[in-house]
């Protein structure tokens, strides 16, 4: 009778072990909301404001509302991606994707083949969390000529409230520099953006500086959105 218990109970673990690895097995991979979402007809309208560098307190000008919208689709040498711009085959491009963790991938390709891929935007981040984005700057107005820079991005905010003629959103806040500086070696200019999840960036600023002066070139502020949540 023991032996006979011992090995009802034993199957009973073991079907109860080889369930549970199913089940676990089945499991599917949860894919995070972006910070970026990337789908066809993704649209977003921006009122762009720039202030005089010379006096920063007058009154800024009004540009024209600035549109984005992603209307292209492409597959370059195995990667897919999403541009708001037409590719022209052998030019380069770059294009923008969303892994499964929410991070913003992105592949630049030249004669289409890819030269780099980098992270474009990351998830998760806490304030003080950096890292270093691959970026090609274009010295011509045909966007045929390029250099590659590396710009190192920082997590400034996680969670701060940003209210804008679109709504009010919670956003991550990232701080970079281009490689532009000053007689001294200082940065000539800095960008903040914020971003919201499944939004997309909701406020960019510019600040450009002379000496150690600090002041703000550019706004751009989200009055208008439509995007499919991933």
């Amino acid at each position: 009778m023991k032996t006979t218990k011992f090995l009802i109970c034993g199957l009973l673990l073991s079907s109860l072990f080889f369930f549970s690895c199913e089940k676990e097995g089945d499991k599917k991979e949860v894919k995070e909301a972006p910070l970026f979402p990337l789908s066809i007809g993704n649209s977003w309208t921006y009122q762009n404001l720039t202030y005089n560098w010379h006096y920063p307190y007058a009154e800024p000008y009004e540009d024209e509302p600035f549109n984005i919208k992603i209307d292209y689709s492409y597959t370059i040498d195995g990667k897919t991606g999403y541009t708001a711009a037409e590719y022209t085959e052998g030019q380069p491009v770059s294009l923008l994707n969303n892994d499964n963790k929410g991070n913003t991938i992105e592949y630049f390709f030249n004669n289409n083949k890819l030269v780099h891929q980098t992270f474009f935007i990351k998830k998760n981040l806490k304030k003080g969390d950096k890292w270093v984005r691959q970026t090609a700057v274009y010295s011509n107005g045909d966007f045929s000529q390029y250099e590659i820079q590396e710009w190192e991005i920082a997590c400034i905010a996680t969670d701060t409230l940003i209210i804008t003629p679109a709504g009010e959103f919670q956003c991550v806040g990232l701080l970079y520099h281009p490689e532009a500086f000053e007689s001294n070696g200082d940065f000539s200019h800095t960008f903040v953006s914020y971003y919201a999840e499944n939004v997309g960036q909701v406020k960019y600023l510019h600040y450009e500086y002379k000496n150690t002066d600090k002041n703000l070139f550019r706004e751009r502020v989200l009055i208008d959105y439509s995007v499919k949540k991933e």
